[in-house]
C-alpha cells in the first residue's frame, strides 16, 4: 500500500515539475496540415540538415563506398510500394512498442527515404558509432531497444547538433531538465553531448514517464513536448489514454515526432528493401575504446602527439566544449580509435608536459613587462610517479618526503588502493639557480602622496612585500618565462592553481597579484608568472 502512495505522490510530483520543464513546444496551428511541411520550421528536418555542416560527416560521406553486394536495386534505384506492404511490415516489427502505419507515418517515410534520401544513408552509417553503446545501456535498463531510433528523430545522431530552442546533444536536451536529471554543463564541458551520460539520462527519463503513462508512444510523446502538454491533451480529449486519441490535442510538432519515430523504426529494419545503403565512417563503435584522463589537457595537444587529425578526435569527444580536458575529481573519459591507445598510453607524459607550457582559450600568454625585476628562486616541483608492482602510500610517500594526506590530496584518493600501471601526481620541494639577490628600488608616490619604496629579495628566495606594492613580476634571467592569465573557474582555490604550473607557489601568486587573502572571486584574471 505504501509502495502504491509513493509511486502516485512520485507521478504527481514529476507531473507538475514538467508542467514548468518540457523539451520543446511550439504553437499549434488553426488548421491540421501535414506534418511535414517544409516551408516552416521543422526540428526533424532541421536535425537531417545539420549533418551536412558536419565536416567531419561530411569527408566521410565523399570518401566512403556504400552499398550491399547482394542488392536487388541498382545503385540509383528508389523502391517505391503500395500502403498495405508498408502496413504488413509494420505489423511484423517485433517490440512493446505499438507501431501502426497511417498517413501521417508515410510523410515521414517519404521525407527520409526519399527526399532527405542521401542524409538518411549518413545516419545510417553513423548508428554503427552509436547503436551499439545505445543498445547495451537500454537493455541495461530493461527498455525496449527500439528507443535507440528515437535519437535519430531527436538529432540525426549529431552529438552537436543544438535545436533553436537550445535543446543539445544527441538526445536533445534542454537545460533544465538535462540538470534534472544530473547532466553537468559548464564553460568546458556539457554532458548533454556525452554519448554515454545523456544515454542514461533519457533512460531514467522513459521510466520516469512510464511510471505515469504505462503507454511507450505517450512516453515518447512526453519526451518531445513535456508531461505538462500531455496531460492537458488528454484532459482535453475527455480522458483518452492513448497517442492517437489525444493526438489533435497535442502541440504540432509532437503530432509529427511519433509518426517520424515509427518511419525511422520501419525504414531501418528494411533499408534493404529500400535500397538504402549506409555511409560508413570511419570508425564504427567496435573500433574505439576510452581511456581516462587525470589532468588536464588539450585534444590539440593530444591529437598531434598521436599523430590523429583534431576532427575526428573532437567528433568522438563532444562533451568537451573547448577543446579541454578540465581537471576534475573524478577522471575524465576519453575516446580513441583502438589503433591510438597503445600510442596514447606510450606518450601521455609528453602531453602532460606539452600542457604546461601550452595554453587554452581560458589561459591567454602575453608579453612580459620590461621594467619587471623580482626573481623568484624557490618553489615546488610537480612530478609523476608511475605505480609498480608492491608500491603502496607508504613507500611513496616515504620516497618522495611527504606523507600519504598529502599524495590523497593531490590525486582526490579516496581511499589507499593503488593499481599497477597507473600514475601518481606529486610534489617536490626544488631550488631554481638565480643570479640576481636582489631587486632595485623604485621610489614612487603612494595615492596619499607618501612615498613608498618597491620590494627586496631575501638570500633564500622568498619576497619581502612593501606596501603598496608597485612592481612588475618577471624572471630576470630566463628569457623564456612569461605571464600566463588564469581566469578564476567555480572551485578554483590558489592552491588548486599553483599545482598547474611547475614551480609556482601559493605565495608567489599572492605576491604578483597583490592578493591580500585567500578568497577569489569568479572570473577574476590572475597573473601567474611560468618559466618554460
Amino acid at each position: 500500500m505504501k509502495s502504491n502512495i509513493y509511486k502516485i505522490l512520485k507521478a504527481s510530483v514529476f507531473c507538475a515539475l514538467m508542467l514548468s520543464f518540457s523539451f520543446t513546444s511550439l504553437a499549434q496551428k488553426k488548421a491540421n496540415p501535414s506534418p511535414v511541411d517544409e516551408d516552416t520550421y521543422d526540428p526533424i528536418i532541421a536535425a537531417l540538415d545539420s549533418l551536412v555542416s558536419l565536416h567531419y560527416v561530411q569527408k566521410v560521406s565523399e570518401s566512403s563506398e556504400t552499398g550491399y553486394p547482394e542488392s536487388e536495386f541498382s545503385g540509383s534505384e528508389i523502391p517505391v510500394y503500395d500502403n498495405d506492404i508498408y502496413a504488413k511490415r509494420i505489423q511484423k516489427i517485433q517490440t512493446d512498442i505499438p507501431l501502426t502505419f497511417n498517413a501521417e507515418v508515410k510523410e515521414y517515410l517519404d521525407l527520409y527515404a526519399l527526399k532527405r534520401r542521401s542524409l538518411t544513408q549518413r545516419v545510417m552509417g553513423l548508428s554503427e558509432l552509436y547503436f551499439p553503446l545505445f543498445e547495451q545501456i537500454l537493455d541495461e535498463q530493461g527498455l525496449p531497444l527500439e528507443f535507440k531510433y528515437l535519437s535519430i528523430v531527436e538529432s540525426a545522431l549529431n552529438p552537436t547538433a543544438v535545436s533553436r530552442m537550445g535543446a543539445t546533444g544527441l538526445w536533445q536536451f534542454m537545460l533544465p531538465t538535462g540538470r534534472m536529471y544530473n547532466l553537468k554543463v559548464n564553460t568546458l564541458i556539457d554532458e548533454r553531448r556525452d554519448p554515454v551520460k545523456a544515454t542514461y539520462a533519457a533512460c531514467e527519463y522513459f521510466k520516469d514517464m512510464y511510471a505515469i503513462y504505462d503507454d511507450w508512444l505517450l512516453v515518447i510523446a512526453a519526451y518531445n513536448c513535456g508531461a505538462g502538454n500531455v496531460n492537458r491533451a488528454i484532459a482535453r480529449s475527455g480522458g483518452k489514454k492513448t497517442f492517437w486519441e489525444i493526438s489533435p490535442y497535442l502541440p504540432r510538432e509532437t503530432r509529427g515526432y511519433v509518426p517520424a519515430f515509427i518511419a525511422v523504426t520501419y525504414l531501418l529494419n528494411y533499408s534493404a528493401e529500400h535500397n538504402l545503403t549506409p555511409i560508413a565512417p570511419d570508425l564504427s563503435y567496435f573500433e574505439t575504446d576510452t581511456v581516462m584522463v587525470d589532468q588536464k589537457m588539450s585534444l590539440r595537444d593530444i591529437a598531434s602527439t598521436i599523430d590523429m587529425p583534431l576532427e575526428q578526435l573532437t567528433y568522438l569527444n563532444p562533451v568537451y566544449k573547448r577543446g579541454i580536458i578540465p581537471d576534475s575529481e573524478e577522471p575524465s573519459m576519453l575516446r580513441l580509435p583502438l589503433a591510438k591507445i597503445n600510442t596514447y598510453l606510450s606518450n601521455v607524459e609528453q602531453i602532460y608536459q606539452k600542457n604546461e607550457l601550452t595554453t587554452s582559450p581560458l589561459f591567454v600568454t602575453v608579453s612580459k613587462p620590461e621594467a619587471s625585476k623580482v626573481s623568484y628562486t624557490s618553489g615546488q616541483i610537480k612530478k609523476r610517479h608511475h605505480i609498480r608492482s608492491g608500491e603502496n602510500l607508504g613507500t611513496i610517500a616515504n620516497k618522495y618526503n611527504c606523507s600519504v594526506t598529502d599524495l590523497k590530496r593531490w590525486n582526490n584518493l579516496h581511499s589507499s588502493h593503488l593499481r599497477a600501471g597507473n600514475y601518481l601526481t606529486v610534489y617536490v620541494k626544488g631550488q631554481k639557480k638565480s643570479d640576481e639577490k636582489t631587486v632595485s628600488t623604485k621610489t614612487v608616490k603612494s595615492n596619499t602622496g607618501t612615498e613608498t619604496k618597491s620590494t627586496e629579495t631575501t638570500p633564500s628566495g622568498s619576497v619581502t612585500p612593501a606596501a603598496p606594492k608597485t612592481t612588475s613580476y618577471s624572471n630576470t634571467n630566463d628569457q623564456n618565462s612569461r605571464i600566463v592569465y588564469h581566469v578564476v573557474q567555480p572551485g578554483d582555490t590558489l592552491w588548486d592553481i599553483a599545482k598547474r604550473y611547475d614551480g609556482v607557489t601559493v605565495q608567489q601568486i599572492k605576491d604578483v597579484n597583490q592578493l591580500n587573502s585567500n578568497n577569489l572571486k569568479v572570473g577574476t584574471k590572475l597573473k601567474v608568472l611560468i618559466n618554460g
